[in-house]
């Protein structure tokens, strides 16, 4: 690990520790993280505290955005201010400037923009005036259920594709973090559809405190008398170039096989149905008899018990906030264990479950809790899943046995993805042509021979039928990647001479180059052979910016070129 890392790491835990030493938020409930490093390594237990620990992992995913869902008076506004402060260095006015106030009168002008007067009175100019809630970097929405629906479809565009327009003007909110509490249902409040509930990457139910905590609460010093102490009591710990680079530094966490099958089995658990598409049947449904008489309509399914199926937006949302715990537990990579860990927090809001199941003890309506026992269930079919997952693995790389199908079909009968996409699966990688191109691919990689996996890459490209071809594109441009990949950390200094040199070398680069000197940017750049990714964190002179190189030969010359600038790459 970086000392850069390192630090930043040190200074995430201390918002964390600053928080519950100093009283500024209390609560008992507890976030388990368990974390094998590998087969033979003991497994590691961190603790975080549920809902602290929950808020500060959002800040760590790039453009995320988050639910706080609780009763009346128990802080969730005010916690996500302080960790406001803390974490951007701002002053609280200034991150109370960045907060919106749900209510039913809440209008686009109010919420986004509004137009200058004087321009449009005197000349008929349309100047947008851009709201602060929409250019701060922390947003917070509280009691977002009070926004109506109109006002709830302005944001779903902000939320996923991180842009807001108003009149012909569009605002890019690049980069920014987002929390929004949630209370519960009265006169005043408005149902939140599943696509906008989709939006937010992750979700917390915030409980009433126990008699310990309330304790502890009523023993603080009181802040309606005092208010908060910005120098001691609620410090500036971070800034928002850090957590840009944590950013950065959380993508790069590498992710275990194993737990990349196992998110993709358990988000796909939650939306199987061997009869209909859950996402588009609305009139049959697991509540108006979809399972009666199905083979799988058992006590140990999923998908029997769920509703509405989770989007591939869930997919990526657990695969970013699983890179961000790797990360700030020190991880080497993404282990099932985290995975298990962070699942809960990402599904529960968004899907929708049979109301029988969820009403049963022990759960009483508590839908993390049931979603917490879904995954549990999920990881147990996981584990049985394993003979099934070793066939479709030796299939991937062209060595199975021609009785394949046969056994893949008897363990089908009791395992619904086995039955739904295991077995079409391998149809397709039995194919005579797939087996010879997965030999050559896997050939070339063990040799590093970029070139060959170079013609390779283009022969898929020009052979639209062939079998299975979307993957060994993937697999290719993956091996290619990891073969050629530099990557390259300096400063913002640095970089200010160093993009003009990368522009003398590749010209039609430099009109993406020269944005990225107005900084936060993120830039992917392609040409034949080279992918540069760019990342620049801030505009002071030691502002980090962190480069990615790969590709073929053009990638091979840039890096030497970087190298002669700058020095050696990152390790």
């Amino acid at each position: 690990m970086s000392i850069d890392s390192d630090r930043l790491r040190d200074d995430i835990w201390r918002v964390i520790t600053t928080v519950e030493s100093r009283g500024l938020f209390v609560h008992a409930g507890d976030l388990t993280i368990r974390h094998t490093p590998s087969r033979k390594s003991k497994t590691k237990t961190f603790r975080l505290p549920l809902i602290v620990g929950s808020a500060v992992l959002n800040a760590l995913v790039p453009r995320s955005a988050m639910l706080l869902v609780g009763g009346h008076g128990g802080g969730k506004t005010t916690l996500i201010k302080l960790l406001g402060r803390m974490m951007t260095g701002k002053t609280l006015n200034e991150i109370e400037d960045g907060v919106l106030r749900g209510h039913p009168q809440l209008t686009e002008e109010k919420m986004v923009a509004t137009l200058k007067p004087g321009p449009l009175m005197k000349d008929g100019v349309e100047v947008v005036v851009w709201r602060r809630f929409v250019t701060g970097f922390w947003k917070m929405i509280d009691e977002v259920n009070r926004l109506t629906p109109h006002a709830q479809n302005i944001l779903l565009s902000m939320l996923a594709e991180g842009e807001l327009k108003y009149y012909d003007e569009i605002k890019r909110c690049e980069d920014f973090c987002l929390y929004a509490t949630m209370n519960p249902t009265d006169a005043g409040t408005f149902d939140m559809a599943p696509p906008f509930l989709d939006r937010f990457g992750m979700a917390v139910p915030i409980t009433m405190p126990t008699v310990n905590d309330l304790e502890l609460i009523l023993a603080s010093r009181d802040e309606k008398l005092f208010g908060y102490d910005e120098l001691w009591q609620v410090p500036a710990i971070l800034s928002e170039e850090d957590l840009l680079t944590i950013w950065n530094l959380a993508d790069k966490m590498p992710v275990s096989e194993e737990a990349s099958e196992f998110m993709r089995s358990v988000v796909r658990e939650f939306g199987a149905c061997i009869r209909v598409d859950k996402s588009q049947s609305s009139d049959l449904t697991i509540e108006t008899g979809l399972c009666d008489g199905c083979h799988f309509n058992t006590s140990k399914s999923v998908c029997n018990k769920v509703l509405i199926p989770l989007s591939v937006r869930a997919a990526k949302d657990l695969n970013r906030y699983c890179k961000a715990v790797a990360w700030l537990i020190g991880g080497e990579e993404v282990s099932i264990d985290i995975v298990k860990s962070i699942a809960p927090l990402v599904f529960w809001h968004r899907t929708k479950y049979s109301r029988d199941e969820l009403e049963k003890s022990p759960y009483y309506g508590n839908r993390f809790i049931f979603t917490e026992n879904l995954v549990e269930l999920a990881s147990t079919r996981f584990a049985q899943r394993d003979a099934a997952m070793q066939l479709i693995h030796d299939l991937r790389h062209g060595t199975a046995e021609s009785s394949i199908a046969d056994e893949l079909r008897e363990m089908g009968k009791s395992d619904i993805l086995v039955r739904m996409d295991y077995l079409a699966f391998a149809k397709e990688l039995k194919k005579k042509k797939y087996i010879k191109m997965v030999k050559s691919i896997e050939k070339s990689i063990k040799k590093g021979d970029v070139d060959t996996l170079t013609k390779l890459h283009s022969e898929l490209l020009d052979k639209t039928d062939f079998p299975n071809r979307s993957m060994l594109l993937n697999k290719v441009s993956e091996a290619m990647h990891k073969l050629t990949l530099s990557q390259f950390s300096t400063s913002f200094d640095v970089w200010q001479d160093l993009w003009t040199i990368i522009s003398i070398k590749h010209p039609r680069m430099t009109s993406v180059l020269k944005e990225t000197l107005n900084p936060p940017k993120r830039k992917v750049i392609r040409t034949d052979g080279l992918t540069l990714i760019i990342y620049v964190t801030g505009d002071s002179p030691e502002s980090k910016v962190f480069l990615e190189i790969s590709g073929g030969s053009d990638a091979v010359d840039l890096k030497e070129e970087i190298k002669e600038q700058i020095g050696s790459e990152d390790a």
